[in-house]
């Protein structure tokens, strides 16, 4: 028995109806989810009232990003139940997608903080303040290392604390041998840093800064173009002030490589953990 096509929407007029291109029938054709109800004898697709409803219910799913795939199963068998499990399960997903949108503005909002210091630097001042104990997150450089081999370790440490999905907050610091700086020499690097949570659970080795009294200054430029001029300045403040270091060199760089390409307007701090002497 012959269909009536007056009866029936042609592609374009479905298409139409819901401001689609035609090949989105077509490609919804192709996937198997929903395909003309007949072809006429000069090639027009043609599709009924029941899979105008049926495109609805497709177009509205593809909204909320539910897959093909599964809109397939459900249009395979359509129930009250069903539809609360697939939107169920879209849901958790996006719950998913808050909690990591959170997490990255959680980050953005860090850096944020960050910035706000780094705008309120004074530098080439001095201050001597009391600290609590801190965890980092530490990646030893051995001392046969080269410069090559010590870039390649800054690299696995940033590798292994910053995820793939992780955004960059935290800068990386390093250690620097206290002796050598006071001596005004540039040292290599004994171990790069990154400052963790107290709840930090990975596998990666932690050290804890101890509590104390801390030597700090900010200054501009690099650490190596700087290194004698700024041990001239600790050893003087320590000698009026009668301190002593006892423990090595703390370097951070607040403004760095993300915020200017010239390294001669790099903000680095640098912190001396010293006690009084004795006498």
């Amino acid at each position: 028995m012959s269909k009536n096509p007056k009866l029936y929407y042609t592609a374009g007029e479905l298409a139409d109806l819901f401001e689609l291109p035609k090949q989105t029938l077509l490609y919804y054709d192709k996937m198997g989810i929903l395909s003309p109800e007949f072809i006429s004898e000069n090639n027009y697709r043609h599709y009924s009232l029941k899979q105008y409803l049926v495109l609805e219910i497709i177009l509205n799913m593809r909204k909320l990003g539910i897959p093909i795939s599964k809109i397939k199963e459900y249009l395979a068998e359509r129930s009250i139940d069903r539809l609360q499990t697939l939107l169920q399960a879209k849901d958790r997903e996006c719950e998913e997608i808050i909690a990591h949108n959170e997490k990255i503005r959680k980050n953005i909002h860090v850096v944020f903080q960050q910035l706000d210091k780094i705008r309120e630097s004074r530098l080439d001042q001095i201050t001597v303040t009391f600290r609590r104990s801190k965890r980092f997150l530490l990646s030893p450089v051995p001392p046969e290392c080269s410069g090559d081999e010590s870039i390649k370790i800054l690299a696995r440490h940033n590798l292994k604390f910053f995820s793939k999905e992780h955004f960059k907050e935290k800068a990386v610091g390093w250690l620097a041998d206290k002796d050598c700086f006071l001596a005004g020499e540039y040292s290599r690097p004994l171990a790069y840093f990154s400052s963790v949570n107290p709840d930090y659970l990975g596998k990666m080795e932690c050290y804890t800064r101890p509590a104390g009294l801390y030597m700090t200054q900010r200054f501009q430029g690099t650490f190596r173009e700087h290194v004698q001029e700024l041990a001239e300045f600790f050893k003087a403040y320590m000698q009026r002030n009668k301190l002593h270091a006892v423990d090595n060199l703390y370097i951070m760089p607040l403004k760095n490589h993300w915020m200017t390409p010239e390294p001669e307007e790099y903000i680095y701090q640098i912190s001396l953990r010293v006690e009084p002497n004795e006498n």
